[in-house]
């Protein structure tokens, strides 16, 4: 399990890693029968459990089957705005591309590791997010132009490698075409 101690920005109502820890647990939805989780929760004092209930960010089912903890909307809310950047990337991506050896390349795997990834680049910057679709953009249409789409990279790789920085060289390089008697110099 991995903590994202941007929910600490986004979700001022934590008061201590415990919280954290319980909030990512919910979020996950990574309430299973797990020892290591369960020794997890067991560090969590019910005191902290129910300051997150009342300040609406989960709620608390009791049943015959035990206890399930749900997000509430207000926790979606305040966690939404990123996610919102990344699904607009997400659409932008390539779903699969045809690899030259006839097989069918998926490209939007890894989602979860892809949006933290993509959230650590972009920070806050809308900016940033309209340059990374920009760069994407550019790229899918320049790959189907020369036929080169199979050689797309998947989307972790996109976003590990910083392939939009290699693209910014290219939107930047703007062929300037000179014409004399019938000839185009580039």
């Amino acid at each position: 399990m991995e903590l994202d101690t941007a929910l600490l920005d986004k979700i001022p109502e934590i008061k201590s890693i415990n919280q954290l820890v319980f909030i990512t647990l919910v979020l996950n939805d990574n309430q299973t029968k797990n020892q290591d989780i369960h020794k997890l929760l067991s560090l969590v004092s019910e005191e902290e459990i129910l300051d997150l209930q009342g300040k609406e960010l989960i709620s608390i089912d009791n049943s015959s089957e035990g206890t399930i903890v749900h997000k509430t909307h207000k926790l979606d809310n305040l966690i939404k705005e990123d996610k919102s950047l990344f699904d607009q990337f997400y659409e932008e991506f390539p779903v699969y591309v045809m690899r030259p050896d006839g097989t069918k390349g998926f490209l939007r795997a890894n989602i979860n590791k892809c949006r933290k990834e993509y959230n650590r680049i972009i920070g806050k910057s809308k900016a940033m997010h309209e340059h990374l679709l920009k760069c994407l953009r550019f790229e899918i249409q320049n790959k189907m132009i020369t036929g080169k789409l199979g050689y797309m990279k998947t989307m972790w790789k996109w976003l590990t490698q910083h392939e939009w920085e290699a693209i910014e060289d290219q939107i930047n390089e703007q062929p300037v075409t000179y014409n004399s008697y019938g000839t185009s110099i580039l």
